[in-house]
């Protein structure tokens, strides 16, 4: 699904499959490890032949919040008012194939017959998201902020949670819960133009006090 802001702009796409399909992508998608990236080519797909997959490595993070805001910078972050922080992680990247990468994996793929293709990305050290453990009242949530606003989610069984496309300051939103887990997910755009993506996650909530934490970023 596309995800805009109150002017109808796109800021992102959100994908949310069930781990249960069984093709060449979801395949290679559940074995990434924490850590790691994949290049693929997969030579019948059409216009989307190159993809990039990736399984960011949560880093534990001890310089406190304003480090992380200068680290960040200039993403202009916003964070959750009266909670508790209990734990910081921090995301770092891979860098994106190379033109050279690519003829090289479609020469591969046209010489040995292969259908698929695949090369290693490699890490780096731009931060592309951070995640926060907060405590507000006794309840525990988590907090993500990432700079990349295509991404997946995966549910063991989509039919099993409730969905609701909702409004959160000023930006599409998708609500997705079921009796256990609670989650929020919404992109916006600071004053710099850059577009970020939020996630509040909990279990044992409500959809309404999950939307509350959301509508309280400061």
């Amino acid at each position: 699904m596309e995800m805009k802001d109150e002017k109808g702009n796109v800021l992102g796409i959100l994908e949310i499959d069930s781990l249960n399909r069984n093709n060449v992508m979801e395949t290679i998608i559940k074995e990434l490890k924490p850590g790691m990236g994949k290049g693929i080519y997969i030579a019948d797909a059409g216009e989307k032949k190159i993809s990039q997959q990736t399984n960011y490595k949560a880093v534990e993070w001890n310089a406190g919040l304003t480090a992380l805001r200068e680290k960040a910078s200039p993403w202009e972050l916003s964070f959750p008012m009266d909670a508790e922080i209990e734990n910081i992680q921090v995301y770092y990247g891979f860098d994106n194939l190379t033109n050279q990468e690519i003829d090289e994996m479609i020469e591969e793929s046209r010489r040995t017959g292969k259908h698929v293709v695949l090369r290693d990305l490699r890490p780096n050290h731009t931060l592309v998201g951070l995640s926060l453990t907060y405590n507000k009242r006794g309840q525990n949530f988590e907090f993500r902020i990432f700079g990349t606003t295509k991404s997946r989610i995966q549910l063991s069984d989509i039919e099993d949670y409730t969905y609701e496309n909702v409004q959160i300051r000023g930006n599409e939103a998708v609500y997705i819960g079921n009796d256990e887990k609670q989650q929020l997910i919404w992109i916006e755009m600071d004053s710099r133009g850059k577009a970020l993506q939020y996630e509040i996650g909990t279990e044992g909530s409500d959809r309404d006090w999950v939307i509350s934490i959301a509508e309280t970023l400061l």
